[in-house]
């Protein structure tokens, strides 16, 4: 179980800190380049950053999904206990399995064509539009990782739901979306 404890804390800080990291260089890069598009306004041969658009663009995305992935961990995702809390105990906790089922199912589908479409953009040689000397397929790894990890956080509340009684489900369920979504690590 202690290995489980420090993956946890492992995925749970890489997906964290990608996803601030990428959101903090994402704004900077853009503030840059509004700035040095202000001033050619009035200095035309400096002219502003040509790959600064696309490098935000993909800090965004970075953030975005290593965020969401951190989300799965915190248990923020939007959810509706209003139905499972009127379930008998056995029903809640088979619905509740089964919705983290079907979003491992999802979310393994997804890792697999994210990684797909990374492997493609490898194989047919793709740069980036703006930066030239840059394989597009680095640029698309936060897809394959972010879904990996957030497969992985499915996949872990199905282990943590089946060992838990069937009469705590729902009220864990609640508490945990109350509780995650306030205190932060």
């Amino acid at each position: 179980m202690k290995f489980f404890v420090v993956l946890d804390k492992i995925i749970a800080g890489i997906n964290k800190n990608v996803a601030v990291f990428g959101l903090t260089m994402g704004i900077f890069i853009t503030a840059i380049n509004v700035c040095m598009r202000y001033i050619a306004g009035f200095y035309p041969e400096i002219g502003s950053l040509t790959w600064a658009e696309e490098v935000a663009r993909y800090c965004f995305l970075w953030s975005a999904f290593f965020g969401a992935a951190y989300g799965f961990r915190k248990g923020v995702h939007i959810s509706v206990t209003m139905l499972i809390e009127k379930f008998p105990p056995l029903l809640a906790k088979l619905c509740v399995i089964a919705t983290h089922l079907l979003n491992s199912v999802f979310l393994a589908f997804m890792f697999y064509a994210s990684f797909s479409v990374c492997y493609l953009n490898y194989e047919m040689g793709y740069m980036s539009e703006a930066l030239h000397n840059v394989p597009l397929w680095i640029f698309l790894l936060c897809l394959p990782i972010a879904f990996l990890g957030a497969t992985y956080r499915s996949m872990e509340k199905i282990c943590e739901v089946s060992v838990m009684s069937a009469d705590k489900v729902a009220k864990n369920t609640k508490e945990e979306m109350i509780h995650d979504s306030v205190i932060k690590d």
